[in-house]
């Protein structure tokens, strides 16, 4: 984008007085706008100390903050409030700490500190006969903060999760306040509790900001929306920046009603829709721009246009299966690379992050360097590491990292202590670590319990080397796994983090089934190398990684190549948006995952794949996947029917037949 403002931009930069709502479409320069408007104000006299700029992310108020030095001068721009709700929320509260009613200073909770709070709760009260995800105890209290609603707002309810959370409620506040403490959600909901109920205090602080700017409006919530009221002065001086199609983030409180019923709160708001777009070519904007007009829940119109003009036709891709959508994705990406693209100027975009599994693997496999967003990479895990060293030490008993990291894991009383009094006695008597473990009952000092320990961990590592060496590679792995205790370590805690860790190990078990199954060898060790193998020493040295992200973790990124996979009825959207029993919430949670849809086109720049497979295979069965109804009604002249050279693609009249099965299935036909 050159140096001048668009007519739509210099608008929103100029206006006066008075609430202003600026609709920016993606990529439409909403941050120059923001900077731009700062610094008018500036010059048109407002003091720097009388503006606040609120953003969601420290990285945004900190790029904010740099922009604004060569706007303003250091001078001013240090004298701006630039900061996040959050971080304002510290600041007002340690001025009005009073009237929190603290008696001295207030300690700020971390999600540990809460969970804890809440653990110590439920213990204490009995307020639960099994053992319960405490994480999700924990959302549904923030989740109400965040709207707003105190415990004594909260009705009954017969859900398990919300009817515990809704008596640990009352006990967690009177907790944070025994200990003069704060959890991340009051650093928004107490000063806006403070301003409602003190006038003189909102008062103060309404005549302190003449202006107000909040970014990224459409992902507000409940309590932060009334924050904004509370804090605009009378003439209303609350300029928002948003893209109601881009609100996606209903699931932790945010609600797009903000930002559609902006005029509402803010009486004769002045709108201006910044609609010209300096990231994608057309074709992809077309995708996008029909993709959202197919909407059916209330929004502001918009329609993007392209300031690069055409390109490429948007590629749709429709592979067999995952793992062939894998390949063809890194059989392009490397095509591509060949050709002058950078790696670092690729993604891969997905609804789930366990859908990028695949797709990791197949680079590693290729030596292709990645970074991951939005999630741990697959092999860095604690779980997958945990794993693969247990197999070292069956293949490579000499391994003393990885035996180290093990012999103890899960639990079987052999502490720091003994594990000293192991390594004491293999050094005295030229022994590897392995081999004074075997001898552990001779060691003094090693209790019983240690030696019982020992003995059963080694019977595990010699029962799964005759395993392997008989060539039962994935059967001999999973009775490791059960006999050292992996799997009822992994999977006695419910809850959806303990079914996510275990699901990582049967990954690996099923990596290990199709390395047998493909390779036709018998080796773990080979596996092994498979399974570690080291990023090309190329790409660590330039630095140059495709980016492997989530939906939600992409806002805000852009990328010149962008293959958006897994675009099947029931990946996007999610299946649990298309949950029957949900009636009244599926509907607004469908066009959530529309607008997620939307904001993974729109990250491309230049070249757009659009990624379905046919079926889905699972325990050997396969299950039909039918093409998500997003991609209903794409511009046929400016989408083609690729054929990578990896996978058939399936014909246009198959895909076709296909999404009229989906729709007479969707309409119960």
């Amino acid at each position: 984008m050159g140096a001048k403002l668009n007519p739509a931009q210099q608008a929103a930069v100029d206006h006066g007085e008075g609430p202003l709502l600026v609709l920016a479409g993606a990529g439409s320069g909403k941050t120059r706008v923001i900077t731009q408007r700062i610094a008018s104000l500036c010059e048109r006299g407002v003091r720097p100390e009388a503006i606040l700029a609120v953003s969601f992310t420290n990285k945004a108020a900190a790029e904010m903050g740099e922009r604004m030095l060569p706007l303003v001068g250091r001078s001013r721009a240090e004298k701006l409030w630039l900061s996040t709700f959050h971080s304002f929320g510290v600041r007002f509260l340690r001025e009005e700490s009073k009237a929190l009613g603290y008696p001295g200073r207030f300690v700020i909770f971390d999600q540990g500190d809460a969970l804890g709070l809440v653990r110590e709760i439920v213990k204490r009260e009995g307020l639960a006969d099994r053992k319960l995800d405490l994480y999700s105890v924990h959302a549904r209290i923030s989740l109400w903060k965040n709207r707003g609603l105190p415990p004594e707002k909260i009705p009954e309810i017969d859900f398990e999760y919300d009817a515990v959370a809704r008596d640990v409620y009352p006990h967690y506040q009177a907790g944070l306040r025994s200990m003069c403490a704060v959890d991340f959600d009051d650093l928004v909901a107490a000063p806006a509790a403070i301003l409602r109920e003190r006038e003189d205090i909102r008062e103060r602080w309404q005549n302190r900001f003449r202006h107000m700017l909040v970014d990224e409006f459409q992902d507000t919530n409940a309590i932060q929306l009334e924050l904004v009221k509370l804090l605009a002065n009378a003439r209303g001086n609350v300029t928002v920046v948003g893209d109601d199609d881009q609100s996606i983030y209903g699931w932790r409180g945010a609600e797009v009603g903000n930002i559609l019923d902006f005029e509402s709160h803010f009486k004769g708001a002045k709108i201006v829709k910044l609609e010209t777009n300096y990231r994608s070519r057309s074709p992809i904007l077309e995708v996008a721009n029909e993709a959202i007009a197919r909407s059916k829940r209330p929004r502001h119109e918009k329609v993007l246009r392209s300031a690069k003009g055409p390109g490429p036709k948007v590629r749709m891709c429709t592979l067999e299966e995952a793992e062939a959508e894998a390949k063809m994705v890194v059989h392009e990406i490397r095509k591509l690379a060949a050709s002058g693209y950078d790696l670092g100027s690729m993604a891969v975009l997905y609804r789930s992050n366990l859908m990028a599994r695949p797709i990791e693997e197949e680079l590693r496999v290729n030596g292709v360097g990645y970074r991951l967003y939005g999630g741990t990479k697959l092999f860095d895990k604690k779980e997958i590491k945990d794993a693969a060293a247990y197999l070292r030490v069956v293949v490579h008993p000499e391994d003393e990292l990885s035996l180290r990291r093990i012999v103890n894991y899960p639990a079987r009383q052999i502490g720091d202590t003994t594990i000293q009094r192991i390594t004491r006695y293999a050094l005295a008597h030229d022994l590897t670590f392995i081999e004074a473990l075997a001898r552990a009952d001779s060691i003094p000092d090693v209790p019983e319990a240690a030696q019982r320990g020992a003995r059963d961990f080694l019977h595990a590592i010699a029962a799964a080397r005759r395993g392997f060496a008989e060539g039962a590679l994935t059967a001999t792995a999973r009775k490791l796994f059960v006999d050292v205790g992996l799997e009822r370590l992994l999977t006695e805690d419910p809850g959806p983090v303990a079914k996510k860790r275990w699901g990582n190990i049967e990954y690996v078990l099923r990596s290990l089934t199709r390395f047998e199954e493909k390779s036709g060898k018998k080796s773990i060790a080979e596996f092994l190398n498979r399974l570690t193998l080291d990023m090309s020493a190329e790409a660590e040295k330039t630095g140059q990684r495709v980016t492997l992200s989530s939906l939600h973790a992409s806002k805000g990124l852009e990328f010149d190549v962008v293959f958006f996979i897994g675009l099947n009825e029931g990946q996007l959207p999610h299946s649990r948006t298309l949950d029957p029993k949900v009636t009244e919430a599926a509907p607004t949670d469908v066009e959530e995952e529309r607008r997620l849809f939307y904001v993974g086109v729109t990250r491309a720049r230049e070249l757009l794949y659009l990624c379905r497979a046919r079926r889905r295979v699972m325990r050997g069965r396969a299950t039909p996947l039918f093409p998500s109804r997003f991609l209903e009604g794409l511009p046929e002249d400016l989408v083609e029917h690729y054929d990578a050279g990896v996978d058939a693609p399936v014909e246009h009249d198959e895909a076709a037949s296909l999404g009229k099965a989906l729709l007479d299935q969707l309409r119960g036909g």
